[in-house]
C-alpha cells in the first residue's frame, strides 16, 4: 500500500511540475511542487531498483514458456531484428505524421525531416528484405550466407555514402529554414529526454555488436547510430528556435558546425562498411570455393 501511494504521488507531482511550467506560473508553490516531484520521483525509482531482480527472475521464468518472449530476450541477434522491424513502422509513422504537418503549415522543416524518415524507412526496409533473401538463397552453406550477409554490409554502406548527398541538403534545409513554430517548451524537452536516450543506446550498442561480429547487425546499429545522430541535430536546431529569440549568429554557427559533424559521421560509416566488407569477401572466397567443390564430389 505504500508503494502504491509513493507511486501515485510520483505521477500526481510529476504532472503538476509539467502543468507549471506549461502555464508559465512562478512562485514558492512551484518550487515545493518540483521539490516533491524530485523527492517522490528519486524514491520511486529507488523501490524499482530493489525490485528488480525478483521482477526480473518472474519475467524470465514467464519467458521460458513463451517461444518468441524467450528469443527475445535470450538471443541478442533475434533482439535486434525485432526492434529494427519496430524501428521500420515508427519511421513510417514519423514520416507519414511530418508529412502532413508539413501540408498543413506548409513548412519546410517538416517536409525535410519526412523525406528524411521516408528514406530511413526505405534502407530498413531493404536490410530487412535482404537479410530473409540471404538466409533463403544461401540453404545450409554458412560461408555462402555469411558472404550474403557481406554483401548486404557493403551495399548498406554504398547506401549510406550516396544518402549523404541528399542528407547534405537535408541538413542545410534543416538550419536555414523557419524554426518549428508549433513547438512548445514542454514538446522540446521531452524531445531531448527521448534523443538523448536515443543517442546513448545507439552508442551502447554499436559497441557491443562490434564484438559479434556479425554484418548484419552491424548493419542495423549504424544506421540507428546516424539515425541517433540527426536526430540529435534536429533537437538542437528545435531547441535553438524555442528558447532563443532567433538573433544570435553564433547559433546557428554552432547548428552548421553540428549538422556537418553529422553529414561527416554519415560519411565515414559508409566508407568504413565499404572497405570492411570488400577486405572480408576477399577473405571467404577460399571457403565458397572448397564448398564448391565438396557439393561437386558429393
Amino acid at each position: 500500500c505504500f508503494l502504491v501511494f509513493v507511486w501515485v504521488a510520483t505521477l500526481l507531482f510529476v504532472a503538476g511540475a509539467f502543468v507549471l511550467i506549461a502555464a508559465g506560473f512562478d512562485g514558492w508553490p512551484v518550487y515545493v511542487v518540483y521539490g516533491g516531484s524530485a523527492v517522490f520521483f528519486g524514491y520511486t525509482v529507488y523501490t524499482l531498483v530493489r525490485g528488480v531482480p525478483g521482477v526480473k527472475a518472474k519475467i524470465v521464468a514467464w519467458a521460458g514458456r513463451h517461444p518468441f518472449a524467450d528469443n527475445l530476450l535470450g538471443n541478442y541477434s533475434f533482439r535486434t531484428i525485432v526492434f529494427s522491424v519496430l524501428s521500420f513502422a515508427v519511421n513510417i509513422g514519423f514520416a507519414l505524421f511530418n508529412g502532413v504537418l508539413g501540408i498543413v503549415y506548409s513548412s519546410v522543416w517538416y517536409g525535410v525531416l519526412a523525406c528524411y524518415y521516408v528514406l530511413l524507412s526505405a534502407l530498413r526496409g531493404g536490410i530487412l528484405v535482404g537479410s530473409y533473401k540471404a538466409k533463403k538463397r544461401s540453404g545450409d552453406s554458412a560461408a555462402r550466407f555469411a558472404v550474403y550477409k557481406l554483401k548486404i554490409y557493403r551495399l548498406c554502406g554504398i547506401a549510406l555514402f550516396v544518402l549523404e548527398l541528399g542528407l547534405g541538403a537535408a541538413v542545410t534545409l534543416m538550419i536555414l529554414s523557419d524554426r518549428p513554430t508549433e513547438y512548445t517548451e514542454i514538446m522540446a524537452i521531452t524531445s531531448a529526454a527521448y534523443t538523448f536516450y536515443k543517442v546513448i543506446f545507439a552508442v551502447i550498442n554499436v559497441l557491443k555488436v562490434r564484438r559479434l561480429q556479425d554484418p548484419m547487425l552491424q548493419c542495423f546499429r549504424n544506421i540507428n547510430l546516424a539515425d541517433a545522430a540527426v536526430s540529435l541535430l534536429s533537437l538542437q536546431v528545435t531547441l535553438v528556435a524555442v528558447f532563443s529569440d532567433g538573433t544570435d549568429s553564433s547559433m546557428r554557427i554552432l547548428n552548421i558546425v553540428t549538422g556537418f559533424c553529422v553529414c561527416a559521421l554519415t560519411l565515414v560509416l559508409g566508407v568504413m562498411m565499404i572497405v570492411r566488407a570488400g577486405i572480408k569477401l576477399k577473405n571467404f572466397q577460399g571457403e565458397i570455393l572448397s564448398d564448391e567443390r565438396r557439393e561437386e564430389q558429393i
